[in-house]
């Protein structure tokens, strides 16, 4: 037995999102609208081998609704699968899988906090506390603790996401309480902090094998 989702309807914005990653449904099974319905769609709909060769792109689907509208309704997943013909269920299970997306409204603009154990140990719970503090509710800002950001070399770490066509994103890393804030008021306003300011330790050492091309080979 699958999951489904009742009646939902994608809004507008959501079929925008997807049909920009997809194409325009090319019949009713897909999810175009009835009365464009053809002899055709009567008779028979897709699938085989054919619908399975497009489920490899449920995740970046996922990934322009939640950057289009800042999170993933019913009616935009069940939407998603019809496209696909990729079973409800399985395409929930990989929405609520991944962290950054959501499948509960929430605001336009969120900051990921890391709270993995590098930035645990470099202060984290401490930053949250701070930037909840600053921001208040009042702002349109959610704040969400999350896990690796991959910036374990500069913790702790903030990405703010600003949801939208297009999604504008900041990163700040090493970051404090005022700079975190910085980020989620304006996403994507002001050039990121170049990684190689922050290359890690081992960088340049002559001794190393391994990591010799470290902060040396752009990869």
């Amino acid at each position: 037995m699958d999951l489904h989702f009742g009646d939902s309807k994608p809004t507008d914005e959501e079929r925008a999102a997807i049909d920009g990653l997809l194409g325009p449904p090319e019949s009713s099974w897909e999810g175009a609208a009835r009365d464009e319905m053809t002899a055709a769609d009567l008779r028979w709909a897709r699938g085989g081998r054919e619908a399975r060769a497009r489920r490899d792109l449920l995740l970046p689907g996922l990934h322009a609704v939640n950057d289009r509208i800042g999170w993933i309704s019913e009616g935009a997943l069940d939407y998603l699968c019809r496209r696909l013909t990729v079973p409800p269920a399985e395409a929930y299970g990989v929405a609520t899988f991944y962290a950054m997306f959501s499948v509960k409204p929430r605001p336009a603009t969120v900051l990921h906090v890391c709270t993995d154990l590098a930035c645990a140990a470099a202060g984290a719970a401490e930053l949250c506390a701070g930037v909840e503090a600053r921001l208040g509710p009042g702002s349109g800002v959610g704040v969400e603790r999350g896990p690796c950001l991959g910036l374990c070399e500069r913790a702790p770490a903030v990405l703010a996401v600003r949801a939208g066509d297009p999604v504008r994103t900041a990163v700040s890393a090493p970051t404090t309480v005022a700079r975190a804030a910085e980020a989620a008021s304006a996403p994507g306003s002001a050039p990121e902090e170049p990684p190689a300011a922050f290359a890690v330790p081992q960088a340049g050492d002559p001794s190393l094998v391994l990591l010799s091309r470290v902060g040396v080979v752009d990869p």
